[in-house]
């Protein structure tokens, strides 16, 4: 009888243990507190952990929360608006979460702008990238999609999660990549000529601040062919940042860009970047560093870039910064009359870090070449794909845009029969 309670007490504890380390799953919606509308491209992370994902159109998001990080807190943060901070405690696999944002009061100041020198910011945030940012190995998760349509017609669909291992910001060390899972669907049909995808180099690139000679309004001949304009001092999603604009100088040439940038008053570490290329650049589609990351084939077919823009953040990771997400937007003028083609394409990419390992030492092997075409790697998979994996809620129903991928190029297939 007492080794029957023994063992039924011991089995107790087992099942606890379970329930204390399994992860939890939740998912919600933000919105505006005033007008009840949804807050897209909203950071939801673990707070100073490195372990998040990003709200969609509609303001929802999902994310796995790990064993270790049940006690922690929630970070939700957006541009505009007040940061919240909610605790993990107590909450259960399935949540629900509503959660109300204040729009930030705090306004661009601009009473001592004339005494601020944005080169010198600049410059003073570049010297201080090895102490702001992860300065030893580590392994960054990421999840990325590019969708690629015109109109109401999906040309192409790929995501895909992996690591890449960093040997710390300011290491001239190359990245190293490891792909976890990858799907991706090209319609046959309307999108013969081209493709579009990423492959490890352009991934790595897409981390402006570890890559700083291949940013060209950052690096020593960027800085040269650019204007900077310290605009104020702005509340930057909780932080005191300066928000500096930038543009091409007259005469600069095409491969140059517009935009702006925050540098954290503090610590001078760049936190967010938003900038597409200027007017003269959208005349040369081979100037943009779209065609360079994102053009994988290309066929009998003439390709004009008509809009171009891109969103790098960073986040706050202990008391160091490392690569948060990075959003991508153009639209390309296709035309091919050997195919008949004369369209629009809209690409929209999204590239989130999804987990931050600082403690992991070794690296590990990549099979894949730093120019291989990611999407060549797909896997097999059904709607139940990223099931085990934090990724970012897509503004339309995904799994129906690869059916309708699959049922062109089915159709297609055996109209050519």
């Amino acid at each position: 009888m007492n080794n029957t309670r023994r063992l039924l007490f011991a089995f107790l504890l087992l099942m606890l243990a379970c329930r204390v380390s399994a992860q939890i799953s939740i998912s919600g919606k933000i919105t505006n507190s005033k007008t009840g509308r949804d807050i897209n491209r909203a950071g939801v992370s673990i707070n100073g952990r490195g372990i998040g994902t990003a709200t969609n159109n509609a303001g929802m998001f999902a994310l796995i929360i790990p064993p270790a990080n049940h006690a922690d807190t929630l970070k939700i943060s957006c541009i505009g608006y007040k940061t919240k901070l909610v605790p993990l405690a107590g909450l259960k696999a399935g949540s629900q979460l509503n959660i109300l944002l204040e729009k930030s009061n705090t306004e661009l100041k601009e009473v001592t702008i004339a005494y601020y020198d944005a080169l010198k910011i600049i410059q003073k945030a570049i010297t201080r990238i090895p102490v702001n940012y992860i300065n030893h190995r580590h392994i960054l998760r990421g999840f990325y999609r590019m969708y690629t349509y015109n109109s109401a017609v999906p040309l192409q669909l790929s995501e895909a999660v992996f690591d890449v291992y960093n040997f710390g910001y300011g290491d001239k060390h190359a990245d190293i990549f490891r792909l976890i899972k990858a799907r991706n669907e090209k319609n046959d049909r309307d999108f013969t000529s081209l493709e579009f995808g990423q492959k490890p180099n352009s991934i790595f690139e897409q981390d402006i601040i570890n890559h700083l000679y291949a940013c060209e309004f950052l690096n020593d001949a960027g800085l040269a062919k650019h204007k900077f304009e310290v605009k104020g001092i702005v509340d930057f999603k909780g932080y005191q940042a300066y928000q500096i604009d930038f543009k091409e100088k007259p005469g600069s040439g095409e491969r140059t860009y517009r935009g702006r940038m925050y540098v954290d008053v503090k610590t001078y570490a760049f936190i967010y970047f938003d900038f597409g290329l200027s007017p003269a650049g959208l005349k040369d589609f081979s100037s943009g560093v779209f065609a360079e990351r994102s053009l994988m084939r290309t066929g009998n077919v003439d390709i004009g870039l008509q809009a171009d823009n891109a969103k790098v953040s960073y986040q706050e990771v202990g008391n160091k910064w490392v690569l948060s997400g990075v959003e991508g937007d153009d639209a390309l003028a296709v035309k091919s009359a050997d195919q008949k083609h004369d369209y629009v394409a809209h690409v929209k990419f999204n590239y989130q870090i999804t987990a931050v390992d600082t403690t992991q030492k070794e690296s590990f092997n990549s099979k894949i070449g730093r120019n291989d075409n990611i999407n060549a790697y797909k896997s097999n998979g059904d709607e139940k794909f990223w099931k085990d994996y934090n990724i970012l809620l897509s503004d339309y129903n995904a799994e129906d845009v690869f059916t309708q991928l699959k049922d062109i190029n089915k159709a297609n297939k055996a109209k050519g029969k």
